[in-house]
């Protein structure tokens, strides 16, 4: 059996108001877990498109559109000096947020595609991506040290999850194979697969992650699978 959580890593939305802008707690991981039991919070940032300092994770962001590109998907990340500089190249399959003191287009678009006045990053993929009738981006920003990975962590979502790494090194263990990222790296797990993440090494990781899903499906599932270790060998 499964049970609906939320994004990748992480589980059910905070119990706060976003409208009060309460970012005086700081919100770790593992003390939350003790309270929580079931599910690691990753709540939607009372700052829209950036996440709380003392905060481990937020959801910065979240957009519906109703297609895309017929071709190979990929996203693309793209910086830029201001938000006011990458708004108005965004295209309905994208999201403007702040991490690490800069300014991120995120799109997903056709291969070699880019956005005016910006500066291309990366693009990761090409990914599968189920057919729907509409689809949710959602966007956001954990910074994640090596404590969570005691912590029952297998999940699974109705699209791909994308992953941009700004510091440290991450593993995620999928059944067949692992996906490693470390800064700078870009890298993308399928929907509708069984993974966890393990934060490698001793320092903490911070990344975007992106999930692309049919908003008809649940986002974020617990699985009842078990991984074998296989990011530590």
């Amino acid at each position: 059996m499964t049970r609906p959580i939320l994004p990748a890593y992480i589980g059910l939305i905070l119990m706060m108001s976003a409208s009060g802008g309460q970012t005086n707690q700081k919100q770790t991981i593992p003390e939350l877990w003790k309270h929580e039991h079931s599910a690691v919070p990753c709540g939607d940032s009372p700052i829209p498109g950036r996440r709380p300092a003392n905060w481990d994770c937020a959801i910065l962001a979240r957009r519906q559109f109703s297609s895309l590109p017929p071709e190979a998907v990929v996203l693309r990340v793209e910086s830029f000096p201001t938000r006011e500089a990458a708004e108005p190249v965004a295209t309905p399959a994208s999201i403007v947020v702040e991490a690490v003191g800069k300014v991120w287009l995120l799109t997903f678009a056709k291969k070699a595609e880019r956005s005016q006045g910006g500066q291309f990053v990366t693009e990761i993929g090409p990914m599968p991506i189920p057919s729907a009738p509409a689809y949710e981006m959602v966007v956001a920003e954990a910074d994640l040290g090596p404590d969570i990975n005691a912590l029952p962590l297998q999940h699974k979502h109705s699209g791909p999850e994308i992953w941009y790494v700004f510091t440290g090194e991450q593993c995620v263990e999928l059944p067949d194979r692992v996906v490693r990222a470390r800064a700078g790296d870009g890298a993308f797990a399928p929907g509708d697969t069984p993974m966890t993440l393990k934060i490698m090494g001793t320092s903490k990781r911070d990344a975007l992650f992106i999930v692309l899903h049919d908003p008809a499906l649940p986002y974020t599932t617990h699985v009842d699978w078990q991984p074998k270790g296989t990011c530590q060998k």
